[in-house]
């Protein structure tokens, strides 16, 4: 049969194969300076940012971006590298650690470090040139804040500054915001670096009125202040606020083990976006979430109800023997009554709540559900520990997860991840919003070594996961059963003496004998050896739609238990005295819709993991304690390889684009990446990776062979006839066809770009709509110019 390609077929074929290839490099490599999407889901568009610490106000730590990907990876070579100078000429801050603990932002070209001394670097992406500086402002004269506000930071070895956890970009206002203390805050302007406005301790911690020594009571003096507070709010590092509109959430927490009422407050920035001063805006709402220390005996109960029952306790032998949480209304009252209150008679404070017992700082972020109008967050560690002898009950909210309404703080619902912590197993880092079985759902790993999928609505379980790499019964060649009252010298949650959950010791069930249970070997005074020495699971989940993916620490260590004190924790670690006590890390991706194991990788025989993880072009990039960044492919969790850089990091990598659009994979190394790993006895540098440029051409060849068969004359005549019948068969489907391309055509005219959950190009539709009508026509001319 002869073939005939007409001029206008010809044509059309010319711009399908255009539109098509359109369509292909708007998807793979675009660079739309616009943003990420910030409704959730999982990210479609390549915007060539990376704007929070997650990427997306929802979270999840991935970008859609495919140029660098598993198929490349193995080329990814050092393009550049930006020494970190010394920030600290002019000013003494004597705690502060070196370098940067943040990841970096990337936004329109440009990378931007916030360092431990609060200062902020911008660097160019095209070549790690400095592009502004700016300083930490009054953040650093530490001394005056100390005088003025002595409830803030608190005595020993607490300060006001420790490290930078995070830093976002809020595009609608041009304000770049990191971690800081609770009881100030400060915007700097993206343009140059200069202070955009700062939020000073009467407005976040009082109530904006200038009384708040009197407000917030003063607790070297031992005064109570008119809120009902003694101790010290925390001198730590909260996550940078998140913004709901004009709408901006911030919690004011207390100093671990120091005391501090702990509290959510809501804003109307209104006046601040317009060009006011940070004191300016209106406090619209604030929400306890610990008692008054003067002792609310029904406190636990109260929660049940202002959550309309939406109350949930985690308790690790329950969850071993099948239940994934037991709702608040079904727990009996002795266990969760006088939540907080010391009820040892005789001590100081007795039938009050004790001065050190408080909710450490949020580490983590916060994600708003839009739809919802819910605000989740993680909460710090119930302190003091692990000498809890001084107050009872589950100790609400404390190392659990929070949802308030944006609008009016209301409680929505509550999930207890760790009732009555006994040794900092807080759940205080990212939050993920994703779907689970079709629901949506928050995910939020703790470091008890736990990942929980919440019901967005209501935060009942929809699945927990536990790695099997955390082996609760694990216990020292030789120390099983050796402490006092029979009480083993191996402790961990879920599990008694004899590594069952079914034992009466198995800690920590929701009953009146464990949640007023002194500390976790009690009543044994000898140190204790622990799975999760001070964490399990300390780090930032990533999502990317199919998986959750989960960097795992298994800290073997000891703990030691000290007396009761006025402030402070009373607890020290001692993992060197452990000859077994070997960090080791374990990476896990983990079905969203079920929880289960999709694969895991071990990361070496010694490393230990904290920080966070990114996952992008079919890649997850690991920065473990070994001092290499790990490469796996995500489909399958074959290694890709690693890259040594000689230095544990504890924060992760991102990836973003220079100028020209062309991505880069961004990480500190060296510096100070947080407390975990000795990583912060030199600045650091941040050093970008890159593809190399000439890639060597690894594709294959293909080549035709023609077969040639011989067929005799009969089966030649029979051929012929179906040719004929076919012909007519292409006439009718001619027909067909054009009706189609009319009806394709009103379809495309009918388009309208809404807004989804999962963010797609308007010019993804057209391209795909053009690209729909000219194959139809296509075909129509080419069945024509057959007949």
């Amino acid at each position: 049969m002869t073939r005939q390609l007409t001029l206008v077929g010809l044509l059309v074929a010319t711009l399908l194969a255009l539109s098509s290839f359109a369509l292909i490099a708007n998807q793979a490599n675009a660079f739309d300076p616009g943003g990420p999407p910030g409704g959730g889901g999982v990210p479609k568009v390549v915007t060539g940012n990376w704007e929070f610490i997650n990427y997306q106000p929802t979270g999840g730590s991935y970008s859609p971006q495919f140029e660098i990907n598993n198929e490349n990876v193995e080329w990814l070579e050092t393009k550049w590298i930006y020494p970190y100078p010394e920030d600290m000429d002019s000013h003494t801050l004597t705690r502060a650690q070196t370098g940067s603990s943040a990841p970096p932002i990337i936004i329109d070209g440009v990378a931007y470090i916030a360092k431990n001394t609060r200062y902020i670097h911008a660097v160019s992406m095209d070549d790690g040139s400095l592009v502004w500086q700016s300083d930490g402002g009054s953040q650093l004269d530490t001394d005056r804040q100390m005088a003025e506000f002595p409830y803030i930071g608190g005595p020993g070895a607490f300060s006001t500054f420790g490290h930078v956890h995070a830093m976002n970009y809020y595009r609608d206002y041009g304000w770049l915001i990191m971690s800081s203390w609770s009881c100030y805050l400060a915007a700097w302007n993206i343009e140059d670096g200069s202070l955009a406005w700062e939020m000073t301790p009467d407005k976040l911690c009082g109530t904006g009125e200038g009384k708040s020594n009197e407000q917030l009571g003063n607790p070297i003096t031992g005064r109570i202040g008119t809120l009902g507070n003694m101790g010290y709010f925390s001198g730590l590092s909260s996550h940078p606020p998140m913004f709901s509109g004009e709408t901006m959430v911030w919690p004011v927490m207390g100093g671990s083990g120091l005391g501090g009422r702990a509290s959510v407050k809501g804003f109307d920035m209104a006046s601040v976006i317009a060009g006011g001063e940070g004191d300016s805006a209106t406090e619209i709402w604030r929400t306890w979430v610990m008692p008054h220390e003067e002792g609310e005996p029904n406190w636990a109960q109260d929660q049940c109800d202002d959550a309309d029952g939406n109350g949930w306790y985690f308790s690790f032998p329950d969850f071993f023997e099948g239940k994934n949480a037991i709702n608040c209304r079904d727990v009996p009252a002795d266990a969760v009554v006088n939540d907080w209150i010391n009820m040892v008679e005789g001590t100081p404070r007795y039938g009050k709540v004790h001065t050190s017992s408080a909710i450490a700082t949020v580490w983590g972020n916060y994600p708003i559900h839009e739809q919802l109008r819910m605000v989740y967050m993680g909460t710090g560690d119930i302190g003091p520990y692990p000498n809890s002898s001084y107050k009872a009950g589950p100790n609400l909210h404390g190392s659990g997860i929070i949802a308030l309404n944006v609008d009016t703080g209301k409680l929505e619902w509550w999930f207890a991840t760790n009732p009555r912590d006994l040794w900092d197993m807080d759940c205080s880092w990212g939050g993920i919003l994703a779907k689970s079985a079709g629901v949506d759902t928050l995910v939020k790993g703790c470091k008890n070594g736990l990942i929980y999928s919440l019901n967005a609505a209501t935060g009942e379980p929809v699945w927990v996961f536990e790695p099997p790499a955390i082996d609760r019964a694990w216990c020292p060649a030789g120390q099983a059963n050796a402490g006092l009252g029979g009480v083993s010298n191996c402790t961990n949650y879920g599990v008694g003496p004899d590594g069952s959950p079914t034992h009466p010791d198995a800690c920590c069930r929701i009953t009146k004998e464990h949640m007023n249970k002194a500390w976790a070997s009690f009543p044994s005074a000898d140190p204790w050896y622990t799975m999760c020495y001070t964490e399990c699971l300390e780090s930032d989940i990533a999502y990317d739609g199919k998986n959750i993916y989960a960097g795992f620490h298994i800290n073997k260590g000891m703990q030691d238990v000290k007396p009761m004190t006025d402030f402070g924790n009373n607890g020290a670690g001692m993992s060197s005295q452990c000859e077994e006590c070997i960090d080791r890390g374990w990476v896990y991706a983990i079905d969203k819709d079920t929880g289960e194991i999709a694969w895991e990788a071990d990361l070496s025989e010694t490393a230990g993991f904290r920080g966070g993880l990114l996952v992008t072009g079919g890649v997850l990039y690991v920065y473990a304690a070994d001092g290499n960044l790990h490469m796996f492919n995500t489909e399958n969790g074959e290694r890709l390889g690693k890259k040594f850089f000689g230095v544990a990091v504890s924060v992760a990598p991102v990836v973003g684009a220079d100028s020209k659009g062309t991505h880069r994979i961004i990480q500190h190394v060296g510096g100070g990446g947080g407390f975990l790993f000795a990583s912060h006895a030199s600045q650091g540098s941040l050093m970008a990776l890159g593809l190399k440029e000439n890639i060597p051409d690894l594709t294959r060849e293909i080549v035709e062979v023609e077969r040639i068969v011989e067929v005799d004359v009969i089966q030649e005549v029979e051929v012929v006839r179906e040719v004929q019948v076919e012909k007519i068969v292409e006439v009718e489907k001619i027909v067909e066809v054009e009706v189609e391309v009319e009806r394709v055509v009103e379809k495309v005219n009918e388009i309208e770009v809404t807004t989804t959950e999962e963010v797609i190009s308007p010019i993804s539709y057209v391209a795909i709509g053009l690209g729909v009508v000219l194959i139809v026509i296509s075909g129509t001319l080419f069945s024509r110019s057959r007949k």
